[in-house]
């Protein structure tokens, strides 16, 4: 760990994609690295501006990072911190930032579960709400982040050690899928149709979850116990980090290409780690003529890629799979999704075009929207 005196720690100032600007002024700020939020091993958040008051803060504390309201970005960029720190630096304050304007009581319940998790006492946990000195701030590096990182091995033995603490009652699956079905409807990434194709596995005796309607602690028994772990490529795939490693094969249906979503955080955590191109066309979400929002595209399905995984692990989709209940689960999906996440209106004409193309008709009107929603964005 590394260990300062007398840093200014200031609140959040601005959070823009999950990049702060807030929290400690290390010393040598440009030349810090391990105490910094980092993605592939280069810092990439903003020096805090040097407030005109503070108020001293005289017990040591821990520095941890960003209480980021986003499941995934929380977890693969703060929450790594916390291992380390815990292991070391047990009696300490752990100090966090927020969004600009939250406050404590705001903080969503499952953001104190995974803290409780990681075993953080709550009474020792400090949200920095003003400029404190605080006299000695100690601050594990990242063992997690977004892009390319060498996940340690004594990273993984702390989490093996806070799993055994919680003496967890796994639930044994032969496969458990997790899912993301609902979300496309409203206005968010993912694979149009998802619903029918949950029926159709839930029929077929597969374990399905929605990991947004459980508890944490639910959550990781039901991770543990899993010999074979689908997931719907999205944010639900870092509350595996929680966990250390499984011998058990993971498969991710990916909906977006360019990059595989939690690969260098999983590899390592299981026996078997597979992406499968899931996806045939996609829709995209696009503010303006330049701006494309990636997390609110969705794509349609590749059957035969999904049938295959499935048939492999002993699941014959294709015995009872009824091709216009599925279609007729896209087009509600999808009529859902051009309400709740308007997009430009080129880009609209060219998404119904592409259903056209693909074989897929929306019936009814649908007006030309002109802007997008902002808020949370799940990915």
């Amino acid at each position: 760990m590394h260990h300062f005196e007398n840093v200014t720690v200031v609140p959040m100032m601005r959070l823009r994609r999950h990049v702060a600007q807030g929290g400690p002024i290390w010393p040598d700020f440009d030349t810090q690295i391990g105490p910094r939020q980092c993605r592939s091993r280069i810092p990439c958040d903003l020096p805090p501006e040097r407030p005109d008051q503070t108020r001293a803060f005289d017990q040591p504390a821990v520095w941890c990072g960003t209480l980021d309201h986003h499941f995934g970005h929380v977890i693969a960029e703060h929450m790594s911190r916390l291992p380390q720190s815990l292991a070391q630096r047990p009696d300490d304050f752990f100090l966090f930032i927020l969004e600009v304007g939250r406050t404590r009581q705001e903080v969503p319940d499952w953001i104190w579960q995974i803290l409780d998790w990681y075993g953080v006492p709550r009474a020792q946990i400090h949200i920095v709400t003003e400029a404190l000195q605080v006299q000695n701030l100690s601050v594990a590096p990242q063992a997690e982040m977004l892009g390319a990182f060498d996940l340690q091995e004594a990273y993984l033995d702390l989490l093996d050690l806070n799993t055994q603490r919680h003496n967890l009652a796994a639930i044994g699956t032969d496969v458990t899928y997790v899912t993301r079905a609902g979300l496309v409807a409203n206005g968010w990434g993912g694979h149009a149709g998802e619903g029918y194709l949950v029926d159709v596995l839930t029929r077929l005796g597969v374990h399905v979850i929605d990991p947004s309607q459980m508890a944490i602690a639910a959550q990781m028994a039901v991770y543990a116990g899993a010999k074979s772990l689908i997931f719907a490529e999205g944010s639900a795939i870092y509350g595996r980090n929680l966990l250390g490693r499984i011998a058990q094969d993971i498969h991710i249906l990916r909906r977006r290409g360019g990059r595989d979503l939690g690969a260098m955080h999983l590899a390592k955590r299981c026996r078997d780690l597979q992406f499968h191109a899931a996806a045939r066309r996609t829709l995209v979400a696009q503010k303006d003529a330049g701006q494309t929002l990636y997390h609110r595209n969705v794509a349609l399905y590749n059957l035969k890629v999904v049938f295959a995984l499935f048939h492999g692990l002993g699941y014959d989709l294709a015995a009872i799979w009824d091709d216009a209940a599925y279609h007729e689960a896209v087009r509600l999906d999808l009529i859902g999704w051009m309400e709740n996440c308007p997009s430009h209106p080129d880009r609209f004409l060219k998404n119904l075009d592409i259903l056209t193309d693909a074989g897929f008709q929306l019936e009814g009107p649908m007006p030309l929207p002109q802007t997008l929603p902002h808020g949370a964005q799940p990915v």
